[in-house]
């Protein structure tokens, strides 16, 4: 049994979780209209987004790098040499074009 003082608590808990659960389902959202080109999407909001590069020849993974979100027509592009083979590749985070 519940006394009145756990009450405000369980609610609380439950308002907490429910928009965390929206927060990351809106993040999820931007996240899936973007496309990547020899990087991988980790998460992505409407200002900042994150993404590691993985190298085509040797399969070295960078740390994250946090850019910021591009728009239509204004796609991220980097020109990345792995700092372990030396093996140079092109990045591009854009949104598709429908």
């Amino acid at each position: 049994m519940f006394t009145l003082a756990a009450v405000p608590l369980l609610s609380r808990g439950q308002t907490c979780c429910a928009a965390k659960a929206a927060k990351k389902e809106a993040a999820a959202a931007v996240s899936s209209n973007l496309k990547a080109t020899g990087a991988t999407i980790i998460e992505s909001n409407g200002k900042k987004t994150k993404i590691k590069i993985k190298c085509a020849k040797c399969g070295y993974k960078s740390p994250a790098i946090e850019i910021d979100t591009p728009t239509a027509g204004n796609p991220y592009t980097q020109d990345w040499t792995c700092p372990k083979c030396g093996h140079k590749q092109k990045i591009t985070v854009e949104v598709p074009v429908a």
